[in-house]
């Protein structure tokens, strides 16, 4: 077998080896970028060996569909082929630097525990890259949320189960409580809880202002015409309280190629204009997290907005309104 098939074969390993539900041949398609038949063929291969097994299915997919996993009895033979590169170990510690606790900090502290330490000389390296990270990273507003919030609500958000919140707004004195419906969390800015009421209607919940959650027992059905990762994309950022507006936006030349590596919503397409610029178009809600990200350093002055003329307006009323403020400066 050549290097680049053996790469292949050890990476297809780490896939199928990384996810306990499982993977189908299209999500193996889509994480190895090969085609069905190179993916067949190596799987195969590994079904041969004994190393890969069928899996259950979940309640989504399709009764046909088949996912597959390593076998149980294959986790020490993989191992060998298994081991993290030094630059990888970098990456990942720098990771695991940025995490505050949580289950995502333990479990790769554990992964890294077994690992190779590093050379001197990326040692070094590793601290100067902490160092960066710390700047470009941890700068502007944080939010801690409590572990034992997050332990009630995850295991909801899964189960589909009812949770009673203590809740204090920014705009009100106390707490109050309310039983809601978890459907997701958003990450952003700050953590969000987005959940429904009991009579449907939808709330975004910060997580660092939910003072007590406690499930409930029992359990709710999500309505089969609304989809949480959908109702995600439909927005820029995360609110959903204004209308759904085609957005037209012409970058000018001297920022066009980093605008180009940028996506700023999942709708969006980018097209050269002859003079250099760029045109990007974009449906989506979330209107004023979309002029937030405009007033960025990297747009400011070097961007116009075609479409729509209430963006304009509301662009206006922002600028309007900062400027206002600082009258008498």
């Amino acid at each position: 077998m050549s290097y680049a098939k053996f790469r292949d074969m050890v990476e297809l390993c780490g896939h199928l080896q990384a996810r306990s539900m499982g993977l189908t041949i299209t999500e193996l398609m889509q994480l190895t970028e090969r085609s069905r038949k190179t993916v067949e063929r190596m799987l195969g291969t590994l079904i041969g060996l004994g190393l890969v097994e069928a899996n259950h299915i979940r309640d989504s997919d399709h009764h046909l569909t088949k996912r597959w996993r390593l076998e149980g009895s294959a986790d020490a033979p993989i191992h060998l082929f298994m081991n993290i590169e030094p630059l990888e170990k970098v990456a990942l510690e720098r990771l695991l630097n940025s995490l505050d606790g949580g289950p995502a900090q333990r479990g790769l502290t554990k992964m890294l525990s077994v690992q190779k330490p590093l050379s001197r000389h990326l040692v070094n390296d590793l601290d100067e890259f902490i160092e960066r990270d710390a700047h470009i990273g941890r700068v502007g507003p944080k939010s801690h949320v409590r572990n034992a919030i997050m332990q009630v609500l995850e295991p909801a958000v899964v189960g589909s189960e009812q949770v009673r919140l203590r809740y204090k707004s920014e705009l009100k004195r106390r707490a109050s409580a309310r039983i809601i419906n978890p459907h997701g969390f958003l990450f952003g800015r700050f953590s969000y809880l987005v959940a429904s009421t009991t009579k449907g209607e939808l709330r975004i919940y910060r997580l660092d202002l939910i003072e007590d959650a406690e499930a409930l027992g029992t359990y709710f059905e999500e309505p089969k015409t609304w989809s949480f990762k959908q109702w995600v994309q439909e927005s820029f950022g995360v609110f959903h309280g204004d209308e759904k507006l085609q957005v037209k936006i012409l970058f000018a030349p001297t920022v066009a190629k980093r605008a180009e590596s940028i996506q700023f919503h999942s709708s969006q397409t980018s097209k050269r204009q002859k003079d250099g610029s760029l045109l990007v178009t974009l449906t989506c809600k979330g209107h004023r997290e979309l002029i937030h990200e405009l007033l960025h350093p990297d747009w400011l002055g070097n961007f116009q907005i075609l479409e729509p003329k209430t963006l304009v307006d509301e662009l206006r009323s922002y600028m309007h309104a900062t400027l206002e403020s600082h009258q008498n400066y």
